[in-house]
């Protein structure tokens, strides 16, 4: 039997593959050949796709598409997955790196209108490989600064500013107790410390290097559910694969160097996690610039049991195809005999190292006056947290929910913004750390004294430059927009 046959068994053993399986969670069907369940709903899953995305029919008869990662597969139909995507595997390198994550055609309702925008990050990667013929061989088109660049749904300034609930009454992530900002407290507030990628790859010659650095953001293996944070990593000519990252900060460096993280989240589903992308800025020899993903890796944070990890260091696999694929088709690299061996080859591998860990208690106290998901940089809790609190303030001294005077206030005003500009976030920060060394035992504790000398502070200085016409936004690998964002 030839590999080409081979391939064509196998994908019909696993297009005709039926059997029951159980949602862990919720599924809201966003497009109209999706599926929606509940968590613990019962489906017929009636075809199997090496893209993770199954057909799948529900008791009451409705067809569509189901995400694979929300189900709890039986162990035998494991089986016959990884042996099916194995054999697929292995039978051909250039199969297998061609193979695209499409969605299933088997009929009418499950044909793709070419004019919807891609729902997932798989989808997206699967749009763009098709345009790789600028980049180099084994590169991609960075996914999250391309989200970033072109949506501000995915900054820190859009996830901090308050939010409507759907009645259009409330406040999302707000509440009041006695007259003030309310603790959101959620399941999973960690502390992430990244602290060096080995053995990442690098472009040819013809690619001026600028700027490398990892965008990361909380992700349930179908799409984005936070803000899109940025951390520039350090490295020498000597040693170019090899990126470092600043465990500490000083007041001469950007919150965007710091290389600890805080990380909060109450979307607490099965397959939760954080997507690091290792991003590269670059200049071509033929004039052109732009940023690509070298490879990009997935930490899971909860537990078999839904609970969050303990704390402990990760080394995380770079994988250079597109997310997730990996963990659709379950297939690891191939095995290598020998001991010693594995030990080499494994050191060989392009490899995040990162550290997760509780918070202090104060810090943990802050975090949870931040919004429900987010990720920040770890100098700037304390600020995020008396800026949150100064908005809920002014907020609640509005004189009716139509008035206008809430834009009156500098911080409800220009927040978003000065979140959105990292050169600003740091004037603040080392302006309040200064301030704060000037601080009395008996003031630190009055929050009240805090929050007025901040609003004072931000109206004095961010303030001041958010609204000037001579902020330049920081572009990482652009030296005259990182010289001028750390001069001011």
């Amino acid at each position: 039997m030839t590999d080409e046959e081979s391939d064509i068994k196998d994908d019909d053993i696993l297009q005709n593959l039926t059997f029951e399986c159980v949602a862990l969670h919720d599924f809201k069907a966003e497009q109209k050949y999706d599926l929606s369940f509940q968590q613990g709903e019962l489906l017929t899953v009636t075809g199997v796709r090496d893209n993770g995305w199954w057909e799948a029919k529900n008791d009451r008869g409705e067809t569509g598409l189901i995400p694979s990662t929300f189900f709890k597969i039986p162990d035998h139909i494991k089986a016959i997955i990884d042996e099916t995507g194995k054999r697929n595997i292995s039978s051909s390198d250039s199969k297998s790196s061609s193979r695209k994550l499409e969605r299933p055609e088997r009929n009418e309702d499950f044909v793709t209108d070419e004019t919807d925008p891609p729902r997932t990050l798989v989808d997206r990667f699967s749009e763009i490989s098709m345009n790789q013929d600028v980049l180099p061989k084994g590169f991609r088109t960075s996914v999250l600064f391309d989200l970033a660049q072109k949506d501000s749904l995915y900054s820190m300034g859009n996830f901090m500013a308050p939010k409507l609930d759907e009645s259009g009454i409330y406040f999302k992530d707000i509440c009041y107790e006695k007259a003030l900002l309310k603790p959101n407290a959620t399941l999973l507030q960690k502390k992430i410390s990244l602290i060096a990628a080995r053995q990442i790859p690098e472009p040819p010659s013809d690619f001026i290097v600028k700027s490398r650095h990892i965008r990361m953001c909380f992700h349930d293996g179908n799409k984005v559910l936070s803000n899109i944070h940025t951390v520039k990593a350090k490295w020498s000519k000597s040693a170019p694969k090899l990126w470092m990252f600043n465990s500490k900060i000083t007041p001469k460096d950007s919150c965007v160097e710091e290389g600890e993280i805080f990380i909060k989240c109450n979307e607490c589903v099965p397959t939760l996690g954080i997507l690091f992308e290792l991003c590269i800025s670059y200049e071509h020899l033929k004039g052109t610039s732009g940023e690509m993903c070298s490879g990009w890796a997935f930490m899971k944070l909860l537990n078999d049991s839904g609970e969050p990890v303990k704390s402990k260091t990760n080394i995380l696999k770079v994988q250079d195809t597109e997310p997730f694929t990996a963990y659709f088709l379950r297939a690891n690299s191939q095995g290598i005999a020998g001991f010693f061996k594995k030990i080499k080859d494994k050191q060989k591998l392009p490899r995040i190292v990162i550290s997760i860990c509780d918070p202090d208690r104060p810090s943990n106290q802050q975090i949870s006056y931040l919004p429900s998901c987010l990720i920040g940089p770890w100098s700037c809790i304390s600020i995020l947290s008396l800026s949150r609190k100064v908005t809920a303030e002014d907020l609640l001294e509005r004189s009716s929910f139509d008035s206008t005077e809430r834009i009156s206030s500098p911080v409800l005003a220009s927040l978003p913004h000065v979140l959105n500009e990292p050169d600003l976030l740091d004037a603040l920060r080392v302006s309040w750390t200064s301030i704060m060394k000037n601080f009395k035992t008996d003031d630190i504790r009055m929050d009240n004294t805090k929050k007025k000398t901040f609003r004072d502070l931000f109206c004095e200085t961010v303030f001041v430059i958010v609204n000037s016409n001579n902020l330049m936004p920081l572009k990482l690998g652009n030296s005259e927009s990182e010289n001028v964002s750390k001069e001011g």
